[in-house]
């Protein structure tokens, strides 16, 4: 009986599942069941899915949601609905190399403490090139990873994580309530980074996660100008709060007292914070366009505003210091 649900949550991927359904067939290792989740597209995904397989024999599960929920429902979905020991989500429009299933596996079966196993990330173009960088996150060792959950740090890694599903189910899943109705749909900001948070907190069973050092996965980029980072950021934020508040045997709060809570000069901060973020990719795509002097100009309004974001950034997606 396979142990493994490789799941694939799409919303209109019509230009890019296919692809990714290729890479699938070429793993390495087959046993897994594949469940595919629509949430509910409204182009032709999901023809896509059942033609590919029309013409490649494979076992796979089409679930399509009644009505459009967001990443985080349908990944909780996923969670929930598998009936396998792991399961491991790819993006709809992402690549994963031939080994990532193989690897992540066989190191998760070899050693008890672990509950996930992830990889490094390559980061590639809309027409499947790769481009300089990707997501080099996430400790190495068990040894690292205790010290980082030990000091109540948040967990970041590649969504090519293979958990264990219980586990995710027994520190809550994803969670759906507490956030304020209509957009943006808060609750799908870093829906994985909470996930890998709460995982860590089993770190007091002696449970770790790791990263093989090692490109297993290929993400795909967008390009483009970027105004939304504060959603994401204030997200990130709340996952940092209720962390801090289970380690102290506190209550959590839902998002919506938590946003309440946040003062002048906190949402100030966060501010800051989001401007420096939409400054740093704005300046590198007007760079990328050959429009210099205005890119430059974006960096250094970054700085100023975020004086070590440029930093962090260039150690998360260059990978420099995961590699010595």
């Amino acid at each position: 009986m396979t142990e493994i649900t490789l799941a694939i949550c799409m919303y209109n991927a019509e230009n890019y599942i296919e692809e990714t359904l290729a890479c699938i067939m070429t793993q390495t290792m087959q046993d897994f069941h594949l469940l595919i989740v629509d949430d509910c597209s409204t182009d032709n995904s999901t023809f896509r899915v059942e033609n590919f397989f029309k013409q490649n024999d494979r076992q796979y599960e089409l679930v399509q949601l009644a009505e459009n929920q967001g990443i985080a429902y349908a990944r909780n979905f996923a969670i929930r609905h598998a009936r396998t020991k792991y399961i491991i989500f790819v993006d709809s429009d992402d690549m994963p190399l031939p080994q990532l299933i193989e690897k992540e596996y066989t190191t998760l079966q070899n050693d008890d403490d672990l509950i996930a196993v992830s990889s490094w990330s390559q980061f590639i173009d809309a027409k499947n090139k790769r481009m300089k960088g990707g997501l080099f996150i996430g400790d190495t060792t068990k040894e690292l990873f205790l010290k980082r959950a030990k000091a109540d740090k948040r967990i970041y890694l590649p969504i090519q994580t293979m958990f264990d599903r219980e586990a995710a189910i027994r520190v809550g899943g994803i969670a759906l309530t507490g956030y304020p109705d209509g957009k943006p749909r808060y609750r799908d900001y870093c829906e994985d980074l909470e996930l890998w948070t709460r995982l860590s907190d089993l770190h007091t069973e002696g449970k770790c996660i790791v990263v093989l050092p090692e490109v297993l996965y290929q993400y795909r980029k967008t390009e483009g100008l970027s105004s939304n980072h504060f959603n994401m950021i204030i997200k990130m934020e709340y996952v940092k709060a209720n962390l801090r508040r289970r380690r102290k045997g506190i209550k959590e709060l839902t998002f919506i007292d938590y946003y309440n809570s946040l003062s002048r000069s906190e949402l100030s901060r966060l501010l800051r914070s989001s401007h420096a973020a939409d400054c740093l990719r704005n300046g590198i795509f007007y760079i990328k366009e050959k429009k210099v002097i205005k890119g430059l100009a974006l960096l250094f309004e970054c700085v100023w505003s975020h004086p070590s974001y440029l930093i962090e950034k260039m150690i998360a997606n260059s990978g420099w210091f995961n590699k010595l």
